[in-house]
Formats: C-alpha cells, sequence, structure tokens
C-alpha cells in the first residue's frame, strides 16, 4: 500500500507549488532554473535547497522536471509564472514515487 494516496499527493503539491512560488517572488523567474536546485521533502515539509539536506525523504532536481527542461532550452532560459503548476505537477509525482518506493523497499 503507499504511502501518499490521492488525498496526501493533493496536499503535497499544494505545499510544493508554494515553495515554488516563493522562491520564484523571492529570487526571480530564471532563478528556478539554476543547476543543483532541488525540491526536497522531509520530515520538516518542503524545501528547496541546493544539495544541503543530507538524506531527505525524496529529492528532485528541478532541472530534471520536463517543464523546466523546456524553458531550459530557450534563449534567455527562464520560468514564466504560469509554469509553475506544472512544475509542482511534475516534482509532487517524483517525490511521491521517491517516497512511496521506500514503503515497497
Amino acid at each position: 500500500m503507499p504511502l501518499l494516496g490521492k488525498a496526501e499527493k493533493g496536499q503535497l503539491e499544494q505545499l510544493i507549488l508554494q515553495r515554488i512560488t516563493d522562491h520564484y517572488e523571492k529570487h526571480g523567474s530564471a532563478a528556478l532554473l539554476d543547476e543543483g536546485l532541488r525540491i526536497v521533502v522531509d520530515a520538516q515539509g518542503v524545501q528547496i535547497d541546493r544539495g544541503e539536506m543530507p538524506d531527505p525523504l525524496a529529492a528532485v532536481p528541478v532541472r530534471s522536471l520536463f517543464t523546466a527542461l523546456c524553458y531550459l532550452a530557450a534563449e534567455a532560459p527562464m520560468v514564466p509564472r504560469d509554469a509553475l503548476p506544472s512544475l509542482a505537477t511534475e516534482a509532487t509525482s517524483a517525490a511521491a514515487a521517491q517516497i512511496n518506493r521506500i514503503v515497497s523497499g
């Protein structure tokens, strides 16, 4: 049985979207594409780091997400505000898969 069901994934997605939005507003539209930037889930919740957090439950490099890859290829790499929900959805799927592997592994 997966640790994160549909309801928990929905809550996780909202937390991830909030962190992504906060980072976007604080650092700008290009900052989400910085090398090494990750969305991490640990016992404290959802954070954005650059690899500092050791051994999180899940760690998703932002640049590994399809939406981010699309914008990395642009002449002036930046993520538009309307792409943030897509990034959050993709990060949620990747993080949930990592977390659910812990239970089944």
